[in-house]
């Protein structure tokens, strides 16, 4: 299967357009004033996935969809959050989220949000695509995304035994559907397409996943794609390898400079509309540095702390020392460097290139104002960009380190081209 930019856009913006139904669907229910705050498509691991879908603490309505594509959507709420769009639209429902009542009002919620969804891809195919009856499901410790996705295509009856407050899953009919493996690139790797909707009063947010299977890919690719300039989707996923493998030099020089064990938590590379970078990072709080890159390709990279991870780091460099501000912040630049250059290195012997790095500039702000400024300058040449989310841990939570890279697109692609070539 091949996939190009041409295609990536599209799908961007029918995700987008889908998301926006979404939303307005969700206003006129329940009265929450909603918007699409972004939406990325997204080479991501199925562990990725469930991690997040296990630390945010969401619960779920699965709608499979088959016809002109198929596969599966998924629309994901924070369980609080739930509770109160339910209240909303089935007034009571929230006395008791147990209910067989306040889960049957969530799968209608979901019915007609994600109906909504899937309208602009069917008007696009200019064919039809028929949706099933909603599956409430939630994602445990004890079960993978794959597993639970899998029961609720075989579950036959119409309720969770345990509301928004159990862990069971269960579905009122069979979906004729493909199941999630289906929708694999390759054994670890899923081609999403993630939405995040948020209410304008609060901050917890709402998620559409949408699964297509890898025929459905190729249906899109070929109504929307451009075939002269589209390269085989492993591309994606080498370059995707290539990014993990960069996070992990990364850390491994990390744990080496400060003494203290880390582990790569999520690596992956997303393709966003570039004004839509910026509302990807949180607006806490953040320290660290940025850097520019280029040599094919070139580009900007964040290397960034919050505070207490910011003086974790400050003080495994200099043990015992009472180090003023000024020392701390040169600290911190040179932790920068030398992790932006692991995370580099791999790039350049993959691509047999050089691939020279500028002094680090250290930085102090919130992290959507910290990438603003880089965005603003790649959008002179580009609408939409790829970018490179890593986070680096320690499993007692010490410290936290997020990586951002944001490579000009047509370098990108040029490498991509090479990664293609070399394969052959």
């Amino acid at each position: 299967m091949n996939l190009d930019v041409q295609s990536l856009r599209t799908f961007s913006r029918l995700a987008h357009s889908g998301a926006e139904q979404a939303a307005g669907s969700l206003t006129t229910l329940t009265g929450f004033d909603a918007h699409v705050a972004v939406t990325k498509v997204e080479m991501a691991t199925r562990a990725d996935v469930e991690r997040e879908f296990r630390e945010r603490d969401l619960v779920t309505v699965h709608i499979g969809f088959s016809g002109a594509i198929a596969g599966r959507t998924v629309l994901a709420f924070d369980r609080e959050r739930a509770v109160t769009l339910v209240d909303a639209l089935v007034p009571g429902a929230a006395e008791d989220p147990d209910s067989n009542l306040a889960t049957s009002g969530l799968k209608e919620l979901g019915n007609i949000m994600l109906g909504g969804f899937i309208d602009g891809w069917a008007d696009f195919l200019g064919d039809g695509i028929d949706i099933t009856t909603p599956t409430y499901v939630e994602l445990d410790a004890g079960r993978s995304l794959r597993d639970v996705i899998d029961e609720s295509s075989r579950a036959t009856n119409g309720f969770t035994e345990n509301g928004f407050e159990g862990n069971g899953s269960a579905a009122n009919e069979t979906p004729t559907i493909p199941d999630a493996s289906d929708a694999e690139i390759d054994g670890e790797h899923v081609l999403a397409f993630r939405n995040h909707l948020e209410a304008v009063d609060e901050e917890a947010g709402f998620y559409i996943y949408m699964l297509p299977t890898h025929d459905s890919v190729v249906t899109i690719v070929d109504a929307a794609g451009n075939v002269e300039d589209a390269l085989p989707v492993e591309t994606y996923t080498s370059f995707s390898q290539m990014i993990s493998e960069g996070a992990g030099q990364a850390s491994e020089d990390l744990t080496a400079m400060t003494g203290i064990e880390t582990e790569v938590d999520v690596s992956r590379l997303s393709f966003v509309p570039i004004e839509g970078v910026p509302m990807e990072l949180t607006d806490e709080q953040r320290r660290g540095v940025v850097l520019e890159f280029s040599g094919g390709p070139s580009g900007y990279i964040a290397i960034l702390f919050d505070s207490e991870s910011a003086e974790s780091v400050a003080d495994a460099l200099m043990p015992g020392m009472d180090a003023d501000a000024a020392m701390r912040q040169s600290a911190l630049q040179e932790i920068g460097n030398i992790v932006t250059s692991g995370f580099l290195d791999g790039w350049a012997d993959t691509l047999e290139t050089t691939i020279e790095i500028s002094p680090p500039t250290y930085v102090d702000d919130i992290a959507s104002a910290i990438v603003d400024p880089l965005v603003t300058e790649l959008a002179r040449t580009q609408d939409y960009a790829f970018l490179i989310d890593s986070a680096i841990v320690t499993p007692d939570e010490t410290f936290t380190c997020d990586i951002y890279a944001l490579p000009d697109e047509r370098e990108l692609r040029e490498a991509f081209t090479q990664l293609a070539t070399e394969a052959d």
